[in-house]
């Protein structure tokens, strides 16, 4: 058997008396034929007896208890004052070499409140929907085009609708061609 050093001694001791005062006895100590020191929590010849005196403690925090939450209420929603399309112009004319591209702007006032979103129209029908003021169309046929913005809420409820624009595509004519005109 290995001598035991005072460092594991005091280790042990201190174990010993952390267990014993959960269990809240009497501690015993004595020493054996090699002189190590024992501890017991049962008298034996020789043992003297130490009273172990209670650790402090401190109770656990507990916190106040908190007054319920306010009732958050949404911000009361922004009304549209204004939409308007800038850009082309009513009447505006594309002539042939634009191949029927043109960029549609818009002007929005308040900006587009959270949920919403901005159509565009041709002819009453929706043909691009987003979250700007300016869309982009291509190869657009020729004749004439009646152009909308609007805004609708996320049930696609119209919230404000712009002015209608109307302009005219113009393109060669394949049929015009082959009469030689």
């Amino acid at each position: 058997m290995t001598q035991w050093t005072k460092y594991h001694r005091a280790g042990a001791t201190l174990l010993l008396c952390c267990s014993l005062l959960a269990n809240a006895t009497d501690v015993y100590m004595s020493r054996d034929k090699n002189g190590n020191m024992t501890f017991s929590d049962q008298p034996s010849s020789g043992a003297e007896a130490h009273k172990v005196k209670p650790l402090p403690t401190v109770p656990a925090f507990v916190p106040p208890p908190q007054a319920p939450a306010a009732e958050v209420k949404p911000e009361p929603r922004l009304q549209y004052t204004s939409l308007g399309i800038i850009s082309p112009t009513d009447q505006a004319q594309l002539p042939t070499g634009a191949a029927g591209g043109l960029t549609v702007s818009g002007v929005l006032s308040p900006g587009l409140q959270p949920g919403d979103s901005i159509q565009l129209l041709n002819n009453g029908q929706v043909i691009q929907r987003g979250s700007q003021t300016s869309f982009t169309l291509e190869y657009m046929d020729r004749g004439e085009h009646q152009l909308q913005l609007r805004v609708v809420n996320s049930k696609d409820k119209p919230l404000i609708s712009s002015n209608t624009v109307t302009i005219y595509i113009q393109r060669h004519s394949v049929i015009r061609r082959a009469n030689g005109n």
